[in-house]
């Protein structure tokens, strides 16, 4: 399964919009790809644990979340669009 939602990433004055995709198969884990800064990388935990806090239940499998495009380092704040 591939979902794809459109966000920016802010830089000084400027915005550049960023792709976020995600992808669903089998297995066990949870990627975060495309140059994300720490930041970023940090706050895939926090939503994990918000989510799980509400009762939701993440499912049971291998999700890949690509942050497009990739040879674009992303800091900070990334804000989408849904």
């Amino acid at each position: 399964m591939l979902t794809k939602v459109f966000g920016s990433a802010v830089f000084g004055i400027e915005a550049t919009t960023v792709t976020v995709e995600v992808h669903i198969d089998k297995g066990i884990s949870y990627h975060l790809v495309g140059l994300p800064d720490s930041a970023i990388e940090e706050s895939s935990y926090r939503i994990v644990a918000a989510l799980t806090n509400i009762g939701y239940k993440l499912p049971v499998k291998r999700i890949t979340v690509n942050l497009a495009p990739a040879n674009m380092r992303k800091k900070g704040r990334i804000c989408f669009m849904i």
